[in-house]
């Protein structure tokens, strides 16, 4: 973590005695405890890695959401709290783990009803978020408690993106070179899904910032928000610069006209302002001659590839999870489109589901956003837009969708977003009783006089 105590305090024994206190904490005293502990280690997959010598500590995400689950049990809590995406969550849970099942018969391997089963795990993760966004919807009670979740959340990013900034700074940027390139601390999530990250959260951090009035905060949002780009900007990710620039302009359109000003600028004068590489990363999609470079080249095999196999089975894919056992291109495990992918492995119906859960939250986002009232919430609504405006265009170029280190927040946001929009019903019906109360009281007096 580079906190310089790694020579006198181990911190993978201190991160385990942590994972220990939040779990009893969350089961017999307050579940978002273990909220708290598990916030600033989504993203930090690494750093998640050194959990992994200890007992069940590969499981430490699975353990601490299952005892803030439990401890809401013991309060009497719901663990399924009603919100208008929880009929399509089920809905894609039921279809996927079908289409799960019917690719076992496409790849001709057995069912998937063992926890062994590599392919049963990936759904299982993938379905870890959705989980996650219901615990914060379950266990957050306030603003205050939201605010305490976007701080950990800051402060996660602030180490991610010192850790690479140290790795990184040192490095020759002069000429572009695929050594030069760096995944940091999200692990297997690879460099794309670094730079994807860092796209999102920044303009995350852009809508909170356009709400913020007290001037630290404002400070800490656009400093933090200036690191992750400068860190997008190094990562060499061609479909991270893409998603950044989308959630930028979105944010300028519905919030905060002078970041378009801004974007102009940058526009004109980019090529002049960035390193060398960069400028050098981003030319070389086309060669002189206007053919696609190599790893462009090789997009464009996998998209075609990709849909000659939708032709097989339009409706309902191939299944869930098959992409990556087909062997379709050399030892490529990814369409490199998520919309492809989906399409390919859960057809067309699983396409509309999943472009359904994409509005869903969009529209959730939107409508606190658009409601008025507290600003932090507003704040929070335009982030989670912008959030679901940035991966759906980083997810073009990739899966950056199904990993909890790069979507995590996306889901912890929208949790928040949805508590936000269930406060501001109840505050509006309560409003909406004191004013009948006011209207009744005159009648009543006037009943007493006569």
């Amino acid at each position: 973590m580079h906190f310089g105590l790694e020579e006198y305090v181990p911190i993978p024994y201190v991160l385990y005695c942590g994972a220990i206190v939040a779990l009893l904490l969350s089961l017999f005293w307050r579940p978002i405890v273990g909220l708290y502990y598990l916030v600033p280690l989504i993203p930090l997959q690494t750093i998640r890695y050194a959990l992994n010598d200890f007992p069940l500590g590969q499981s430490v995400v699975d353990i601490i959401l299952l005892s803030v689950a439990v401890g809401l049990i013991r309060q009497g809590g719901s663990l399924c709290p009603k919100t208008p995406l929880n009929r399509l969550l089920a809905a894609y849970a039921i279809y996927t783990f079908v289409s799960l099942c019917a690719g076992s018969w496409y790849l001709n391997v057995p069912l998937p009803l063992s926890p062994s089963d590599p392919r049963l795990a990936d759904w299982k993760c993938y379905f870890t978020l959705p989980a996650i966004f219901l615990l914060v919807i379950a266990t957050v009670r306030d603003t205050s408690q939201m605010r305490v979740l976007v701080m950990l959340m800051c402060i996660s990013v602030l180490m991610l993106d010192r850790n690479y900034w140290s790795t990184i700074s040192e490095r020759d940027f002069s000429s572009y070179s695929d050594d030069l390139r760096n995944e940091g601390a999200l692990g297997y999530a690879g460099v794309n899904g670094l730079a994807a990250f860092q796209a999102q959260f920044a303009s995350a951090l852009l809508a909170l910032a356009a709400f913020e009035r007290k001037k630290l905060l404002l400070c800490g949002y656009i400093g933090l928000a200036s690191f992750s780009v400068i860190c997008l900007m190094y990562s060499l990710s061609r479909g991270g610069y893409a998603a950044f620039l989308v959630g930028w302009l979105f944010i300028g359109l519905t919030k905060n006209r002078k970041l378009l000003i801004l974007l102009a600028a940058f526009l004109v004068l980019w090529a002049g302002v960035v390193p060398n590489a960069v400028r050098e990363r981003v030319t070389m999609t086309y060669k002189t001659n206007g053919s696609f470079e190599p790893s462009t080249e090789t997009r464009m095999r996998l998209w075609n590839d990709a849909l000659q196999v939708v032709q097989s089975n339009p409706l309902f894919g191939t299944g869930f999870n098959t992409y990556a056992y087909m062997g379709r291109i050399g030892s490529y495990q990814d369409t490199h489109n998520i919309y492809l992918k989906v399409m390919v492995e859960t057809g067309l119906i699983g396409l509309l589901l999943f472009l359904a859960l994409l509005c869903g939250l969009f529209r959730a986002g939107w409508s606190l956003f658009r409601q008025g009232g507290d600003p932090f919430l507003r704040s929070l609504g335009l982030a989670l837009a912008a959030w679901i405006v940035c991966t759906a265009a980083a997810n073009l170029f990739g899966d950056r969708w199904t990993y909890l280190q790069v979507n995590g927040y996306l889901w912890i946001l929208a949790g928040c977003v949805y508590r936000g929009l269930a406060l501001q019903a109840s505050e509006s019906e309560e409003y909406a009783g004191m004013e009948e109360t006011a209207t009744l009281l005159p009648a009543h007096a006037g009943m007493a006089a006569l």
